[in-house]
C-alpha cells in the first residue's frame, strides 16, 4: 500500500497545468478562473490531498520575509448614507479600517471601498460589481445603527463584519472582547480600592455591544456589598442634568463611561478627578491621552479581520455560514491619570 502524501505536482500531471497554477488555484486566487479553480479542487479531492502543515508554514514565513507579490483586491464595504459611523463615532473604527489595510499590503492585498447605499447602489447591483472584479472577499465595516440588516448576495464571497450592529444576515464577525474589557476595568479598579463603581452609559452604546458592557457589570455588581452596587445609568441620550442627578442621589467613588463630556460634567458637579472621584473610560479614544480606561486595540481588531477573511477565501467558505464564528480581541488596560490608589 502507498502511504505516500499526495503532492500539488501530483495534481499538476493529472490536470496537464503548470504547478505554480495548480498552487494558485488551490489558494482561490482569483487570477486563475473559476472553471480552473474548481477542476483542481476536485481532482484534489479526489486523490485526497491536504496541504503538507509544515510545508505551509515555511512557506508562510517565506512570504514574511520578502515583499509579498499582490494576491487580489478585497472590498471594504459601508452602508452608512450620511457618513455617520466616521464623523460621529470616531476615531476607532476608522482605525479598524487603517489596521485592515496595512495587515492587506502585507500580505499582497489592496483594499477597495464601496459604499452600499450611495449613489443608487444596491446590494444586487453591488455584489455583481464586485463579481464581475473577481473581489473574493469583503469586510463589512460597522453599521450606523445596531439591529441593521443587509440586502445583499454574499453566494461568491467570503465575508466578515465588525461588531454586533449587523445581525441579518448572520455572517461571521471579529469584534472587541467587551464583556472580558469591562471585567478587566472592575478588577483594577478594585485593586486599586474603589468600592462604589457607576456605570453611565446610553442605550444606543449598550445595543451596539450586545448588551456586553452593562450585563458584565451588572454580573460584577451581585458580588458586592448591597450598599455598594450603584444602580446603573442608562439612557436614550445623555445630559449634563441626568448625569449630574444620577451622580448626587447615588454617589459612586468612581464613573465608568464612554460618554466624552463626562469629565467636564464631573468637574461641574464639584468633583477633583481623582481626588474626590475617579474616571474611567470603557473605550479610550486617542486624543483621550493620560485617561484611565480600556483601549480597544483598534487597529489590531482591523487586522485579525483581514487575517480571517483571507483564511475564509482560502478555504473556499463562501456565502452566508450555517455556524457564524466570532473572533474577540481583548482590550488593553490603561492606568492613566484619571484613578489612584484608595486609602484603605
Amino acid at each position: 500500500m502507498d502511504d505516500a502524501r499526495p503532492t500539488q505536482k501530483e495534481i499538476a500531471r493529472l490536470t496537464g497545468l503548470a504547478q505554480s497554477t495548480v498552487s494558485m488555484a488551490l489558494a482561490n486566487n482569483p487570477r486563475v478562473s473559476e472553471k480552473t479553480r474548481k477542476y483542481v479542487h476536485e481532482i484534489a479531492g479526489q486523490l485526497e490531498y491536504r496541504p503538507d502543515p509544515y510545508l505551509t508554514a515555511l512557506s508562510a514565513y517565506r512570504k514574511r520575509s520578502v515583499s509579498a507579490k499582490y494576491q487580489a483586491t478585497l472590498a471594504w464595504v459601508g452602508s452608512d448614507p450620511d457618513n455617520e459611523v466616521w464623523s460621529v463615532i470616531p476615531p476607532f473604527y476608522r482605525h479598524y479600517y487603517e489596521g485592515a489595510v496595512e495587515r492587506a499590503r502585507e500580505l499582497g492585498y489592496r483594499i477597495e471601498e464601496h459604499n452600499l447605499v450611495k449613489g443608487g447602489m444596491t446590494g444586487q447591483r453591488l455584489s455583481k460589481l464586485l463579481w464581475a472584479r473577481n473581489i473574493p472577499g469583503i469586510l463589512f465595516a460597522p453599521q450606523a445603527r445596531p439591529g441593521a440588516s443587509l440586502v445583499f448576495d454574499f453566494s461568491h464571497f467570503a465575508a466578515v463584519a465588525f461588531g454586533h450592529t449587523l445581525v441579518s444576515p448572520a455572517i461571521h464577525t471579529v469584534v472587541s472582547h467587551q464583556s472580558k474589557s469591562m471585567l478587566k476595568l472592575l478588577d483594577e479598579l478594585q485593586k486599586l480600592g474603589y468600592k462604589r463603581p457607576g456605570l453611565a452609559i446610553t442605550h444606543q452604546s449598550d445595543n451596539r455591544t450586545m448588551h456586553n458592557w452593562s450585563s458584565a457589570f451588572w454580573g460584577v455588581q451581585q458580588t458586592l456589598k448591597p450598599e455598594n452596587r450603584v444602580p446603573i445609568l442608562m439612557v436614550k441620550e445623555m445630559s449634563a442634568n441626568v448625569f449630574k442627578v444620577w451622580l448626587k442621589e447615588n454617589r459612586p467613588d468612581v464613573v465608568v463611561t464612554e460618554q466624552r463630556y463626562g469629565h467636564a460634567w464631573l468637574v461641574e458637579a464639584g468633583e477633583s478627578i481623582p481626588e474626590t472621584i475617579g474616571l474611567a473610560i470603557i473605550t479610550l479614544r486617542d486624543w483621550q491621552k493620560g485617561y484611565s480606561g480600556i483601549m480597544e486595540n483598534s487597529r489590531l481588531i482591523g487586522a485579525r479581520a483581514l487575517e480571517f477573511l483571507v483564511d475564509l477565501i482560502h478555504r473556499r467558505e463562501h456565502g452566508v455560514p450555517e455556524v457564524p464564528t466570532t473572533l474577540m480581541v481583548d482590550g488593553s488596560w490603561v492606568e492613566g491619570t484619571t484613578v489612584r490608589r484608595q486609602n484603605p
